[in-house]
């Protein structure tokens, strides 16, 4: 045996075994994936940082001391948003696990309500049959959310101590990204480097792009929704914010979700709110749809509904909630990849 056919045998062994250890070792997920994740948020103020002139000598300051920068930066500002909304959205947050109980108990009521009067009418039984499947499924379909939430709430905070390494990680990544890039290519044969160059390239637009548009349009999603809730005097304003800002990255499916604790809080003042807040929802949907993302995200992701809604269901059904919100980023990442190499068999 030749020494080359070696040494594709070595290649084999050592992708086999990375592709193992990947796969036993899940619990590196989280950190890794929102160290990424900060390193291309802050990348284009590290970027600018660079290119800056300093007074008189007009010398330009180092990358890592860039990124230092940075990372004063957005500690500033995270101190600031902890105090003008983390503080109110935990008292907020409290008072609604403390009413959870009686909401809970008035929802159950409800429910036993639109059962009696559907007993009571004249339906027929397969249109009764429906509707207390209906009801009982929305009622499954809201425990199980509430549920959900809360585990990825304490799991997030089980792993407190694995997000200590964030910082250096995210430090490093945006210090030597194109270090860190060149290594990985020099692994690829010399007549596949520029390929992978372009492949890794365009990864990095994709990736960067859904990030900035996603954070911005959860904010400004989550904006609307919090202003929205407090003019109609619903309870909960800045959790409904929040959550509506969280399910937004989760594609076609997260607004729904996110509209349903709103909906059940105001039809528990009266329905006439209840119509009220389904008709803003909607709205606001449509704003969505029509000018803030082609606005904001553009043609980032150019993945077509079907490709997005089985994404959801894999993501959903391997890593929950967590894997329908990396879903979409990673059947893009998965459409550059397959583009790239049919490219390069068509040659």
């Amino acid at each position: 045996m030749s020494f080359k056919s070696y040494n594709s045998w070595f290649k084999a062994v050592i992708l086999l075994s990375a592709g193992y250890i990947l796969l036993t070792v899940t619990s590196i997920y989280l950190p890794i994936i929102i160290s990424l994740i900060l390193a291309f948020i802050l990348n284009p103020l590290v970027n600018y940082l660079c290119r800056v002139r300093l007074y008189p000598t007009q010398l330009r300051i180092s990358r890592g001391i860039a990124v230092i920068v940075a990372f004063l930066c957005t500690t500033l500002l995270v101190a600031m948003i902890g105090t003008f909304v983390v503080l109110p959205f935990i008292h907020e947050f409290d008072k609604f696990i403390i009413d959870l109980p009686a909401m809970i108990g008035k929802i159950q009521d409800i429910i036993s309500n639109i059962e009696q009067r559907a007993s009571v009418l004249e339906i027929p039984a397969n249109v009764n049959g429906i509707i207390q499947q209906t009801v009982a499924s929305a009622a499954s379909f809201s425990a199980d959310l509430a549920r959900r939430i809360l585990q990825t709430i304490f799991g997030f905070a089980s792993s407190i101590v694995q997000l200590i390494v964030v910082p250096v990680l995210t430090y490093y990544f945006l210090k030597d990204w194109l270090i860190l890039k060149e290594k990985i290519i020099v692994m690829f044969a010399v007549e596949s480097r520029n390929q992978a160059r372009s492949v890794i390239e365009e990864m990095a637009i994709v990736i960067s792009g859904y990030i900035h548009g996603q954070v911005l349009i959860s904010i400004v999603i989550g904006f609307i929704v919090f202003n929205g809730m407090y003019l109609m005097h619903i309870d909960y304003p800045l959790v409904l914010g929040l959550l509506a800002a969280c399910t937004e990255t989760i594609p076609i499916v997260g607004p729904i979700i996110g509209s349903v604790p709103a909906i059940m809080l105001a039809y528990l003042v009266s329905p006439a709110l209840a119509c009220k807040v389904i008709l803003f929802y909607i709205v606001v949907h449509q704003l969505e749809n029509h000018i803030i993302v082609p606005n904001i995200m553009g043609h980032t992701i150019a993945l077509h509904p079907v490709i997005v809604i089985i994404s959801l269901l894999v993501g959903g059904q391997v890593f929950g909630i967590i894997g329908m919100m990396m879903a979409v980023p990673a059947a893009a990442l998965l459409r550059v990849l397959v583009r790239q190499l049919w490219k390069s068999t068509e040659r």
